[in-house]
Parts: C-alpha cells; structure tokens; sequence
C-alpha cells in the first residue's frame, strides 16, 4: 500500500511556477516586501502536512450511519469512508470514499480515477468476492455547486454478484480539493430503478456538504507585499488578496495604526480562498468532531505527497 500512495502522489504531483528576473528600474517601483515572515514555511514538512474532512451527519435526504479512517489501519492511500442511510430508501447503501489524489488537471485525474476503480473491481473478481461482473455504459456527469459553478465527473454503472446476490451499483467519481470522491450507491438488481431517482440529490448533497481541507506548504510560496506609495493594486486583486490565495498587497505601511487590522483581514481572506483549493499555507483550525459534523484526521510524513512540489 505505501507503493500506491506514491503513484497516486507521482501521478499528480503538486506543480509550482518558476520565478522571473526583475529588471532594476521595475524593481525600483516594484511593492515593498513586507518586513515580516508570513507565514512560516519552515513550520511545513511537506506539500500537505495534514487533510480533516468534515462530513455532516444529516444533510437534507440522508443520515450519516458510519465512519472509517483507513488512516487508523495505517492505510493512508485509502483516507477515509462515510456511509449514510437514505430514510425511506434502506435497501440502498449509500458509501462514500474520500482519498488523496495530487494535483492535476481535472480530465488526466479523472482518467487516474476510473482505472483506479476499475482495478478495484478487478481484483474483486480475481479474489472471488464479486463474480458475473457487467459493466454498463461510462459517461461524463456533473453535478452543481454553491455558487451556480458545476462539478465535472464520471458515471460508472455495474452489476455483479456478491453472495449469492445479485447487485447493481452506480459509481461517481470526482476529483475536488487534491482527493478523489468516490460515491457509489448500491441495491439488488430489482430496485435499479430506485438508485437513479435518488443519486443527483443525494450527490449534489455529499458535494456541497462534505468538506476537505489540507495544510502544508501547498507546493506553493506565499508572497505578502506593501504598494509602493502611489501604487495602485492589481485588477485581479482588487481586494488586495489574489483569486487563489497565495499573495496579498497591503495599502498601509508597517508602523501606521491600520497595518495591523489590514494585515488581519487580508489574512483571512488569503486563508479562506487557499482553502477553497484545497490546501492553505496559513493557519488553519479544524472545528472539533461534535454531534453536527464527523471530522476524520489523516496526518502525513514528509515523503507521503513530497517534501518539494514536481517542476
């Protein structure tokens, strides 16, 4: 197992961008690095430090029944597993697998997912836990997100026996946040009709519900920045932070009696935006396990997704 996390690390290592040379006159007129080291990138160990994944216990059509940390078992490359029960729909198991990818563009992830997922069912099959296998139709699949924005994925029906039962599952795969979502629900064959008229839902819910953030070094520098008196801010930072988080420009100097309230803000804002990617350089604190969420904890060693991003 320690040899397929590091595939699933070489295969979508953490990518970081070269720096330029500066021309001294633009250099002249360039922001004024910030006299404080913000934040601490020696704190890092690796590319992700760590990864909670928060998960509701109700959202608005399920219930969540069950919850596993591979990490428990010392199976990182697995991360974790929730099951929640669909009330009204107890002949459906509902399991939903979360577990580390890399980064990479969303077509080549999910390329990796799918052949992951069928090498799964394959080895199912070589070790007789499923037999009579069918494959059914692979399709794109997308399914919305707050905000009005979509999340692009893989649909992938099967049939098969288990047990002496005969099963049919749809299978959606995403690739969100660094992590692989693996959804699939699962019934006897004479219920199929029921797994499509519940999936888009209870999908769209375990999207927009469950939550993933990582902390680590994100493969990435933080630049922080004072503008130069009478320099303006950017046009795609505006609010002085950039759309993914990783550099802020301050208005006001070190010393003045706003540096510090602006300095905050545009903190906050950089940690909010770098945790919508998915990983943040800045300080994170995880909300404790409590009787609304489940928060599962998987913390790696600094050779787990690499200590240095992949040029």
């Amino acid at each position: 197992m320690r040899q397929f996390i590091a595939r699933l690390i070489l295969c979508g290592a953490l990518g970081v961008a070269g720096t330029t040379a500066v021309p001294a006159r633009a250099q002249q007129e360039a922001p004024i690095p910030v006299p404080l080291a913000l934040p601490d990138a020696s704190s890092h160990q690796g590319v992700v430090d760590e990864s909670w994944i928060i998960a509701p216990r109700n959202l608005p059509h399920a219930t969540l029944a069950a919850v596993k940390n591979y990490a428990d078992e010392g199976d990182l490359a697995a991360g974790v597993s929730l099951r929640y029960r669909i009330p009204g729909a107890d002949w459906i198991i509902a399991d939903v697998f979360i577990y580390p990818a890399g980064q990479g563009d969303t077509k080549r992830m999910l390329k990796q997912a799918v052949e992951d997922f069928r090498e799964s069912i394959a080895y199912a099959e070589r070790q007789s836990i499923y037999r009579n296998i069918w494959w059914g139709q692979e399709e794109d699949y997308a399914t919305p997100l707050t905000g009005g924005d979509k999340l692009a994925g893989r649909f992938l029906p099967l049939v098969f026996d288990a047990q002496n039962d005969m099963l049919t599952s749809r299978t959606y795969l995403f690739y969100r946040k660094l992590y692989f979502l693996k959804i699939r629900l699962t019934t006897t064959v004479d219920a199929v009709d029921s797994l499509s008229d519940m999936a888009d839902g209870f999908i769209r819910d375990v999207v927009n519900g469950v939550d993933i953030v990582s902390v680590g070094t994100c493969g990435r520098s933080f630049d922080l920045q004072v503008l130069a008196p009478g320099q303006s801010l950017p046009s795609d930072m505006s609010d002085g932070v950039s759309p993914e988080g990783f550099r802020a420009m301050l208005k006001t100097q070190p010393g003045s009696a706003s540096y510090a309230t602006q300095l905050s803000k545009a903190l906050a804002l950089a940690g909010k935006r770098q945790r919508a990617q998915g990983c943040t350089s800045l300080d994170y604190h995880p909300p404790a396990d409590d009787p609304t969420h489940a928060v599962l904890h998987l913390r790696f060693g600094p050779n787990d997704w690499g200590a240095a991003p992949r040029q």
